[in-house]
């Protein structure tokens, strides 16, 4: 990871702030979006089931290491500091939960994507 400059200047930190939490919402309402389509979007392809959520991972992954490079440029004495980490580990929250209702969309199905014992079991008995 690249080390950024540190912010020192007040102004400069709240208007960075402000650009950082506006991104956080927009990742919000993107998650929550995309948790709320889950089951319309398998009913119109059943590969969304699998290429949604490792979409979804893919994303997290990206979205983390650039949370963590804004993060750092916040001295850690501030205010800031302490609430764009709280914000970092809301997003984190959100991508699982889109992820998660993939897999809560299928759970009741033949198949449930994430029902993995089902899947093992039934190779230990070949």
């Amino acid at each position: 990871m690249i080390r950024s400059s540190v912010v020192t200047e007040y102004h400069d930190q709240q208007l960075i702030y402000e650009g950082y939490s506006n991104l956080i919402q927009g990742l919000f309402e993107l998650m929550d979006s995309v948790s709320e389509s889950a089951p319309v979007l398998i009913e119109l392809d059943k590969q969304a089931e699998f290429r949604v959520p490792a979409a979804v991972r893919e994303m997290a992954g990206v979205t983390d290491a650039l949370l963590m490079q804004v993060m750092a440029v916040f001295p850690t004495d501030t205010s800031y500091s302490s609430q764009t980490a709280n914000q970092r580990a809301q997003v984190n929250t959100h991508f699982r939960r889109a992820v998660h209702a993939f897999h809560l969309a299928t759970a009741n199905t033949g198949s449930p994507y994430s029902n993995t014992t089902t899947v093992a079991v039934a190779v230990a008995i070949e």
